[in-house]
């Protein structure tokens, strides 16, 4: 475990953290420097297994490969289960992968939904939500409106709605982005924020971090507008930062964007004082990385 990785974020939380990518001999000292968090979600994977076919972050579910689809099942059901052991609130997944090559569409509806049945089915027998994570990366499954039909039918699914991801697959499939937040936005119980102009901001920097600075003139995401959208319909959604270093190494940069995100939930919750408390915000905190 990378200590000098989790002080940073822990020095940063503000009301804990998500973590993700950590290994099976990482797992006693993480599982305690979370006992001081006041609460904490997971990122699939947790553990990363050391034998897993691709990057950790690689989702199989949809793959024509059925041992490929076997191994993310295996590892989804590891993560939940000790996210469940550990009292995490719920668990993020990725879905649909980068490709279904070769699947009918037929097949890949199947592939989908059976998917989900058993996301739903392991979120249950384990008491924890899962939240699936919007992308657009595989091109067989990439509309925002197949994933909202698709995790409505099941009550143990919800989304997770990545504001970075999202603009990439509005650019990729050529929608308004604006329509695609408003598709996930009433399904939506936790967000990951970080911005983009494009997709080649992703190439050179991976997760920018928000900042007030980095406004929608200039290109970038706006981030006000996108939570004004979410914490409307659900006020005690989670916030979790999801970014890194390589735009700014600055870490007074970065944390002053996300006092400003605070901030803006502070506003929020003066709007609404009779609704729940509105954002709690999170940083993510991803072993050996940021």
């Amino acid at each position: 475990m990378d200590e000098r990785t989790y002080e940073r974020g822990l020095s940063r939380a503000l009301n804990g953290c998500q973590v993700f990518d950590y290994g099976v001999t990482d797992l006693r000292g993480l599982r305690s420097q979370l006992y001081s968090m006041p609460s904490f979600s997971i990122h699939a994977p947790l553990p990363t297994p050391q034998d897993y076919p691709a990057h950790a972050s690689t989702s199989f579910l949809l793959d024509p490969d059925s041992a490929k689809r076997q191994a993310t099942l295996d590892m989804l059901r590891r993560t939940v289960n000790v996210a469940a052991q550990w009292g995490a609130q719920y668990v993020v997944v990725h879905f649909g992968g980068l490709h279904s090559d070769g699947l009918s569409r037929s097949e890949i509806l199947t592939l989908a939904h059976d998917a989900a049945s058993q996301l739903d089915a392991l979120g249950q027998e384990f008491s924890v939500p899962l939240h699936v994570e919007y992308a657009a990366y595989n091109p067989s499954f990439s509309s925002p409106d197949e994933l909202v039909e698709l995790v409505s039918g099941y009550a143990g699914l919800d989304i997770c709605l990545d504001i970075g991801h999202a603009r990439v697959g509005a650019q990729m499939l050529r929608l308004d982005e604006w329509e695609v937040f408003e598709t996930l936005a009433p399904h939506t119980r936790s967000m990951h924020l970080w911005t983009l102009r494009t997709r080649e901001d992703t190439r050179r920097y991976h997760h920018t971090p928000v900042h007030p600075t980095l406004t929608p003139a200039g290109g970038w995401i706006d981030v006000p507008r996108v939570l004004d959208l979410v914490l409307s319909r659900h006020p005690a959604c989670d916030l979790v930062f999801e970014i890194n270093s390589i735009f700014s190494s600055d870490p007074g940069w970065q944390a002053e964007g996300e006092d400003w995100v605070r901030g803006l939930v502070a506003l929020y919750n003066q709007r609404d004082p009779d609704l729940p408390r509105r954002g709690v915000l999170h940083v993510g905190v991803q072993n050996a990385t940021v």
